[in-house]
């Protein structure tokens, strides 16, 4: 089962990295985290990201059989991500 242990290192390591609240993806600003973290039930784990909704809530998301995510339609704990800003070269 190593495989899976690097999987979920990687994972978490992909997660802090965006908790920071900065991303090097443009289609991503804007977008939060689900509070959920571990536990979120979407297909993408703990490092799905989505676009709050006009009420600053997260929208629905549910696992592959259709259960609601402990995350879905709470506020997001994480602020919106922006781009991370460009460091001058040496």
């Amino acid at each position: 089962m190593p495989y899976a242990r690097e999987q979920s290192d990687r994972e978490q390591q992909m997660r802090a990295h965006l908790e920071t609240g900065f991303t090097d993806h443009e289609w991503a600003v804007g977008m939060v985290l689900c509070p959920a973290r571990e536990r979120c039930t979407s297909p993408s784990g703990m490092r799905a990201l989505f676009k709050p909704l006009k009420n600053g809530r997260l929208p629905m998301h549910r696992d592959w059989l259709g259960y609601a995510c402990a995350g879905a339609r709470q506020k997001p704990t994480t602020p919106p991500l922006q781009l991370r800003p460009a460091t001058p070269a040496p």
